[in-house]
């Protein structure tokens, strides 16, 4: 009977000591367990919250980046440049005046008096009334230059009369009816007109009162 309650007090003991041990193995594996339960959970959280975290700050990073970009292509616009017109400023060239001409006075009296003095005009014609005759004197005068001196006329029957050398000219007296006549100097034989007498048609005219 001793045995008996002996076998019975061990068998008890033993299997105390196999819970226990089954216990601590089950406590050991809950605990590897839920640590792998609480890795894979605490990086998933992690992980998720980083990633929201990573995408914000990323977003935040393009919100302001943009209006850096709508800077960069306002700059990037061609620039359109005025273009800005100088005006030249007139030079006016100052000229000294040109300086008068300085004459000797000797020169200056021989302009003078050959500008108001003009050239005396000659007389080549003189008319002399006689009362006794219906004829009158008229003398011719030739002041050019000629080695033979003629005047032609009606009043010479178209003959031609030659005139004197006197002094500085030539000259000649005719008694000639009163009227009006044309007539020509033959200067060494041409034909001239009287510078110094009314003309028409190309000859020299004298009218005899």
């Amino acid at each position: 009977m001793e045995k008996e309650d002996l076998d019975l007090d061990v068998k008890p003991a033993g299997n105390k000591d196999l819970w226990l041990f089954l216990i601590v193995i089950d406590m050991v594996l809950l605990c590897v367990f839920g640590f792998f339960v609480y890795q894979r959970l605490s990086n998933s959280v992690f992980h998720t919250s980083g990633t929201q975290d990573g995408v914000a700050v990323e977003e935040e990073v393009v919100q302001e980046v943009a209006p850096e970009s709508e800077v960069i292509s306002v700059a990037a616009e061609p620039e359109i440049v005025t273009p800005v017109v100088v005006q030249e400023e007139a030079v006016v060239e100052i000229k000294p005046a040109p300086q008068p001409e300085i004459k000797p006075v000797e020169t200056i009296v021989q302009e003078v008096i050959t500008e108001e003095a003009p050239a005396e005009k000659k007389v080549s014609v003189t008319v002399t009334a006689n009362a006794k005759s219906k004829y009158r004197r008229v003398t011719f005068r030739w002041f050019g230059e000629g080695k033979k001196v003629q005047i032609v006329s009606g009043f010479t029957m178209s003959k031609p009369q030659a005139l004197t050398k006197k002094g500085d000219h030539w000259e000649t007296t005719l008694s000639i009816l009163p009227g009006t006549y044309k007539f020509l100097y033959i200067i060494d034989g041409v034909n001239q007109k009287d510078p110094y007498s009314p003309e028409k048609d190309g000859r020299s005219v004298v009218i005899i009162d």
